[in-house]
């Protein structure tokens, strides 16, 4: 798809030129009738729209006002790429800066994808300073030059772009409900799930810890080592991609060497916000690889136990928050017990009663596939249009 874009009767300006940096204060945001309260973690990377904030009830130390039509960009790790577009009145971090458009030169609807371009991004960082925090100030950001459409042409941009994010949207949307209908299914066929009681780690041949290895070449064989990034996005089954290369004994890659249907548990990381615990199945042929130190390899015994079912029910018990109960946290990291995660008990169906309920989980599995190619497509699209009205790819 092309706009087959007419630029000749586009202006050249500075950022400054048709943008207010405002700073606005206000005393008592109660008074203003005003609360909520944005901060820096309430800002998606990538994302427009704001779906999270705090109360202004919990108390705050931000002054800075926020009303509708302002687009929000936070200074501070430009690099994050955090960027959004204010609908409600709020109080503000001073780490975010509020813009406001021109009207007679800029739509406020068109600023915050101009703002999201790749051009405006490079600048931020190109400007930024600071070694730990690296921070952009608004006297550089108002240097920025881009190409700047005719009023009318800014409205038509506007209008599809955002049409674009309201879709994105709606398969986000629908990618949690979906997630939710799967996690009420499994709760729900896990609670009544006829078999005996047998222990998780008597479900498994082996259950083997992770190790780190030395630099590449320094020992016998070199492997991919697995690090936390294969959870990452809510990943299901195992993809070693970015993994580094380690070097490992022959023993020690012979016992640890991970095999289709082997499952790779986290045993430290997490978060408040993300319980430890997490788990990725291996499936098909892999690269050589290996768990690392903060993780177990469990191998289910495919005798009593389909291994999906297995890593069903472990993912189940992540999500459902189980494993909060058997992790401790040590300074900033949640290190899980798992002789004592491994040695609770669960119903174990027949395997017949464990490939139906698989069959189940496939549908669900197949319907987000669905909505993730057609929100990859609009990823790409977007992406296109980005290039083509701002000479830049989001």
């Amino acid at each position: 798809m092309s706009l087959n874009l007419e630029k000749s009767t586009w202006k050249r300006v500075a950022f400054g030129d048709v943008v207010r940096n405002l700073n606005i204060t206000v005393k008592d945001p109660a008074v203003e009738g005003i609360d909520r309260v944005i901060a820096m973690e309430h800002l998606n990377p990538g994302e427009l729209r704001i779906n999270r904030w705090g109360s202004i009830e919990d108390g705050t130390t931000f002054t800075r006002r926020v009303k509708p039509g302002q687009t929000l960009f936070g200074k501070r790790r430009a690099y994050q790429r955090k960027a959004a577009y204010a609908e409600f009145d709020a109080i503000t971090s001073g780490d975010i800066l509020v813009f406001e458009a021109d009207p007679g030169q800029l739509l406020p609807d068109f600023l915050p994808f101009l703002v999201q371009s790749d051009g405006f991004y490079d600048h931020a960082l190109g400007t930024s300073a600071g070694s730990l925090s690296p921070r952009t100030n608004w006297r550089d950001l108002s240097n920025y030059e881009f190409d700047l459409p005719p009023l009318g042409e800014q409205q038509r941009l506007a209008d599809l772009l955002w049409a674009m994010e309201r879709h994105r949207a709606e398969l986000d949307g629908q990618v949690l409900a979906i997630e939710t209908a799967l996690q009420r299914f499994l709760a729900d066929a896990f609670r009544a799930a006829p078999g005996p009681q047998i222990k998780i780690v008597d479900l498994c041949t082996d259950v083997i810890g992770g190790i780190w290895g030395s630099p590449e070449g320094e020992a016998e064989v070199d492997v991919l080592a697995l690090g936390p990034r294969v959870y990452a996005d809510g990943a299901t089954q195992l993809a070693t991609d970015g993994s580094p290369v380690r070097s490992v004994s022959r023993r020690q890659a012979q016992a640890r060497l991970v095999r289709d249907g082997d499952i790779i548990l986290e045993r430290s990381g997490g978060s408040p916000s993300q319980p430890v615990g997490r788990v990725v199945i291996a499936q098909g042929e892999l690269s050589p690889c290996i768990p690392t130190d903060f993780q177990r390899l469990l191998r289910p015994n495919r005798e009593v136990v389909e291994p999906h079912f297995l890593f069903w029910r472990l993912r189940h018990d992540w999500m459902a928050g189980v494993t909060r109960d058997y992790s401790k946290k040590t300074t900033n990291i949640t290190n899980l017990s798992v002789k004592d995660y491994l040695a609770r008990s669960i119903a174990v169906p027949s395997i017949a009663d464990q490939t139906y309920l698989l069959g189940r989980v496939t549908s669900f599995e197949d319907t987000l596939t669905s909505v993730a190619e057609e929100s990859s497509k609009l990823d790409v699209l977007r992406r296109s249009l980005h290039d083509e009205i701002f000479g830049g790819a989001e």
